[in-house]
């Protein structure tokens, strides 16, 4: 990783470098002259910002919704065991009813 941040550090450097020209930037009413290598750097880096706060925000988001879905998961599992039991208690009670039901056999 070490060798991939300083291989992506020498890139801008040469960046800079080789784009050190003054450019005028206007912008509504308010104008200045600044290094083209950092009018650029400059937009990525608040690019970057928005786009990572962005996506913090739309995750933040999620595990909202993940919460509540695992919420509703709880609730019906347990109801599905509820019944499970309910259902097995039945089949108890009928097993049980049918066998006394049964004829006794004559000898």
């Amino acid at each position: 990783m070490l060798i991939v941040s300083v291989i992506f550090l020498l890139l801008i450097v040469i960046f800079a470098v080789q784009n050190a020209q003054i450019v005028p930037i206007t912008f509504l009413a308010w104008s200045m002259s600044l290094n083209l290598a950092l009018v650029v750097l400059g937009s990525a880096s608040i690019g970057v910002i928005i786009g990572a706060l962005w996506s913090w925000l739309r995750d933040m988001q999620n595990r909202g919704r993940v919460k509540e879905l695992q919420r509703q998961l709880g609730a019906a599992q347990e109801k599905v065991s509820t019944l499970e039991r309910a259902m097995n208690d039945l089949m108890s009670m009928r097993a049980a009813s049918e066998s006394d039901e049964q004829p006794v056999s004559q000898s």
